[in-house]
């Protein structure tokens, strides 16, 4: 299978906001309220017009999954917000099309934005993922060792943190 890994580029928003819709879907319902779900799908546009207009003012970096010319996942990584974790880098966003798992896309973004972090003068990093989420065990897999519970606070749910030397 073809495809690119890339920085994103702002015009890459629609793409970006698209994949974080379809991928909640998939990999949070049971999880997340269902009215969660419907919103990200009736307020895509908007977030995407956000993510296009706040492209050049965000700490944050990203890099592109791209399959025959589309979006199918993506990362979004920069420095970490947790105060537990001072001069740590974090991955705060890793989605991938369902259709799409499976292949060694997700440990190839994870990689890529880990050697991007280190460039940025990081020496490890934290990723967190929602308590739940099947996606645990890759995070496990991929060398992270569990710190601390912590929470996602726009929906106030319980999440694992996973911490990784870089």
């Amino acid at each position: 299978m073809d495809y690119l890994i890339r920085e994103s580029v702002k015009d890459d928003s629609y793409g970006i906001m698209h994949v974080v819709t379809l991928a909640w879907n998939e990999t949070y319902k049971g999880i997340v309220p269902d009215e969660f779900l419907s919103e990200l799908k009736k307020n895509e546009d908007e977030r995407t017009k956000m993510h296009y207009n706040d492209f050049n003012h965000t700490n944050y970096k990203e890099l592109v999954l791209e399959i025959d010319n589309n979006i199918v996942g993506f990362v979004r990584y920069g420095k970490a917000e947790d105060k537990d974790f001072n001069n740590c880098g974090e991955i705060v966003a890793l989605y991938i099309l369902k259709k799409y798992h499976g292949f060694g896309f997700g440990k190839e973004l994870v990689e890529k934005a880990k050697l991007n972090l280190k460039n940025m003068g990081f020496n490890n990093m934290i990723i967190a993922c929602l308590k739940g989420n099947s996606t645990n065990s890759f995070y496990e897999h991929i060398g992270g060792k569990y710190v601390k519970d912590g929470i996602f606070e726009r929906l106030n749910l319980k999440e694992n943190i996973y911490y990784f030397d870089i």
